[in-house]
């Protein structure tokens, strides 16, 4: 009878929408390639969009042929025309749920905007539907947290399974019950993780349904003899002899900028000839300023002259080729992209021992590890790579090979190309 009532369920579902309810025994004929819709909020950069931009540059054609459904092309349109991929825009699909709607920033707004801006994405559901039979799309996979929901429920509804790609770290019981439960759903046929710790949120819900593959670099760009030579440091106005260490990321509480900021007032005290610099910018429609509460805590600390904030690029790889130093001081992080695209580079890395980060970096192997919001910690780690360039050698090397032996984007996309296709 739960069989029967499901099926009933989706029939009414199904009609509601427009579409034609899916015919019992239904046969789909095999195609050259398999249509896979890969469903993705996240278009103007981070760790998620360019994951999947790398999945979709290194998939093999002849197995699978994507369509791409975003809320616009943002970044990315220029490399996905190149890779000719057909791209459709839902600019009512959200890229952040909490994306400020008013003038006015209070708790009421904030609360307003992220139920409105929901509410726009829930809207999609129908239309996702109805360009899922259209496209004749055999499998949809949701690239990220915002559209894990809409996508996942598209597919039930048009009788076709989904994939749902894990690259948040779901820590509130809220968001585990959710996602938990949509992991449950019928349509849900597997889950790519990224690191073990964004599978662990799955494992009390659907456990056989989880694998983890983790995010790659794609060697072709990231080799340190590919990337063009423009001297980050000259823009800096710094020289040859200065100690350059850098941040690249979202400047947002949670990925420690405050915890770096002050790291670096201590390690200046002591090497003032050292540089920092951050790249990077507060996310689109964020409610909070966070790069002017950082700017203004290093003129708080004196280190204003010395901590050079440098707004955003969509392609910071010559930037960060010229740091001695990349550090990734994040209190979460699912993954941790912006650290093996800098062990690519031969770049020495400091990161926090958070969410993936220990599945990249081997503690005084192929990088250092600190515990998150450790200022004094961060400092000693940090003074450690600045006071010896053997040190930084020996790592850099360390990380490379690291890079090439795990986190080879071709041989990670066969990998999800294969389970794309058994799914």
């Amino acid at each position: 009878m739960g069989r029967r009532l499901r099926a009933a369920l989706l029939t009414i579902a199904s009609r509601l929408i427009g579409l034609p309810a899916p015919a019992v025994g239904e046969t789909i004929l095999p195609s050259s390639a398999r249509r896979i819709m890969f469903l993705s909020s996240c278009v103007r950069g981070g760790g998620a969009g360019w994951s999947l931009y790398y999945l979709l540059k290194n998939l093999d054609r002849s197995r699978i042929e994507p369509l791409v459904v975003v809320p616009a092309k943002g970044i990315f349109e220029e490399r996905l025309e190149k890779l000719g991929i057909c791209v459709i825009e839902m600019p009512q699909i959200t890229e952040r749920t909490n994306r400020q709607l008013f003038r006015s920033n209070n708790r009421l707004t904030v609360a307003a905007s992220t139920v409105m801006n929901s509410i726009s994405s829930l809207s999609c559901i129908p239309r996702i539907a109805r360009l899922i039979k259209r496209e004749h799309v055999e499998v949809v996979h949701c690239n990220n947290m915002l559209v894990k929901t809409i996508g996942a429920v598209a597919a039930q509804v048009a009788g076709v399974p989904a994939v749902l790609h894990a690259r948040n770290l779901h820590e509130s019981r809220g968001k585990q019950f959710l996602y938990g439960n949509l992991a449950k759903l019928t349509s849900v046929r597997l889950i790519i993780s990224n690191s073990e710790a964004t599978a662990a949120p799955y494992q009390q819900y659907a456990p056989n349904k989880i694998t983890v593959v983790w995010n790659g670099v794609d060697l072709e760009e990231y080799g340190h003899d590919v990337v063009r030579e423009v001297s980050f440091r000259r823009e800096l106005g710094l020289d040859e002899r200065t100690t350059l260490v850098g941040f690249t990321g979202n400047l947002i509480p949670r990925k420690g900028l405050e915890t770096l900021l002050r790291a670096a007032a201590s390690v200046l005290a002591r090497r003032p000839s050292a540089y920092f610099v951050a790249i990077g910018r507060v996310p689109i429609g964020n409610p909070v300023d966070h790069k002017a509460e950082y700017e203004a805590l290093a003129k708080q600390l004196g280190i204003a002259d010395r901590f050079h904030f440098a707004g955003f690029r969509d392609d910071v790889r010559s930037a960060v080729r010229d740091f001695d130093v990349l550090v990734a001081p994040s209190f979460q992080e699912p993954f941790g992209r912006s650290i093996i695209e800098a062990m690519a580079l031969g770049t020495p890395v400091v990161a926090s021992r958070v969410g993936g980060i220990p599945e990249i970096l081997t503690h005084d192997h192929n990088g250092l590890l600190v515990e998150p919001g450790d200022v004094n910690g961060l400092a000693d780690a940090l003074e450690r790579l600045i006071s010896s360039p053997d040190l930084r050698g020996d790592m850099s090397r360390a990380a490379q090979r690291t890079v090439r032996d795990k986190f080879d984007v071709v041989q990670l996309t066969r990998m999800i190309e294969d389970l794309l296709m058994e799914v």
